[in-house]
């Protein structure tokens, strides 16, 4: 079980668990799926929960393979 570290909206530091992410992409900008951040990228859990970071896609992506 591996922890990566990311950005939440508000600027505090929260840590992921590699081995609970079911998917990322970017963020909803609009609509009734929006959140907090424009831009930046929503990561779902097997849990059905999901958490917005700041980090870009690429930047989730390659953290999280690093992990691997």
């Amino acid at each position: 079980m591996a922890f990566v570290s990311f950005t939440r909206p508000d600027d505090t530091p929260v840590s992921i668990n590699t081995g609970e992410v079911l998917s990322f992409a970017p963020v909803p900008a609009d609509g009734p799926l929006a959140g907090p951040l424009k831009v930046g990228t929503r990561i779902a859990f097997k849990n059905g929960k999901h958490q917005d970071v700041k980090e870009l896609v690429e930047a989730v992506e390659r953290r999280l393979n690093d992990a691997a």
